[in-house]
């Protein structure tokens, strides 16, 4: 049995606040960027209301959150290291570095 639209929306909000924070945003970074309110934004991720196609594009855009592992919950492993880093520009692989360093400070200080 297919879920309804109600627990579709709250799936993908809790995907969408999964996704914010491994990527170490706060929920008025990622307001700003849908250009909502906090509350709005807040009312995404509790699933009160369903989070638009223009805004699934500019998830992908700005933060690079995969549109298809929020909507259905798939994971896309096919993430292959050395060929981004091979093709990439510098500025897009010193951002990736400083990225993954700032996740690993945030994973390692959480767990004490």
């Amino acid at each position: 049995m297919r879920a309804g639209k109600k627990d579709l929306n709250v799936q993908i909000g809790k995907r969408l606040q999964d996704a914010r924070e491994n990527s170490g945003y706060t929920q008025e970074a990622f307001a700003e960027a849908l250009d909502v309110s906090v509350e709005h934004y807040r009312k995404l991720e509790s699933g009160a209301y369903g989070l638009q196609l223009e805004k699934l594009v500019i998830l992908h855009d700005k933060y690079k959150i995969d549109p298809t592992s929020l909507i259905t919950g798939e994971k896309n492993h096919g993430f292959d290291l050395e060929s981004f880093l091979a093709n990439c520009s510098r500025e897009e692989r010193n951002a990736f570095i400083a990225r993954m360093l700032s996740y690993m400070e945030k994973w390692m200080t959480e767990r004490g």
